[in-house]
């Protein structure tokens, strides 16, 4: 896996950046009142207040902030669980592949008495994410088919 500028390379094949798919953002703004979407593009962001690749969230401070946390599906997805997990003061809602096999996942996530695990049930035809430029996957295509979760963190 590489990047190339905002846009993904994988298996050869380009994917723009993927936004969180509709039904899901749209059920979770209904309960959590967020300030700052964690992991967007100017053109993709979900809220007023966002970071990008070139403005990264990793090296801020989250503490207070009522986040939306959607990494790229990479191998920087542990940083961005350590960080949620060690800060303070602190909610955060992240969508990840549900991965429970991996060391974040057992280190950061299972059994932390601060973290609520929500699995996502898989539509018919897969997770319909949306592309940075705000276009939508052709209906007849097939969406996404691997298992997606709900991870939220309340650090006190």
């Amino acid at each position: 896996m590489k990047y190339k500028k905002s846009n993904l390379t994988f298996s050869g094949r380009e994917f723009k950046w993927l936004r969180t798919p509709k039904d899901i953002w749209s059920d979770l703004t209904k309960e959590f009142n967020f300030t700052i979407d964690c992991c967007a593009s100017d053109q993709n962001h979900l809220l007023p207040r966002y970071y990008t690749i070139e403005n990264s969230c990793l090296d801020k401070d989250w503490s207070g902030e009522v986040a939306y946390i959607h990494p790229l599906f990479d191998m920087k997805i542990p940083k961005f669980v350590e960080k949620a997990y060690h800060t303070k003061n602190f909610t955060g809602v992240f969508l990840l592949p549900a991965a429970t096999h991996t060391k974040y996942f057992h280190d950061y996530i299972y059994h932390n008495p601060n973290c609520e695990i929500r699995f996502l049930k898989k539509p018919v035809r897969g997770f319909r994410f949306g592309h940075d430029d705000g276009s939508e996957e052709p209906e007849n295509k097939i969406g996404y088919i691997k298992p997606l979760m709900i991870v939220i963190f309340r650090n006190g």
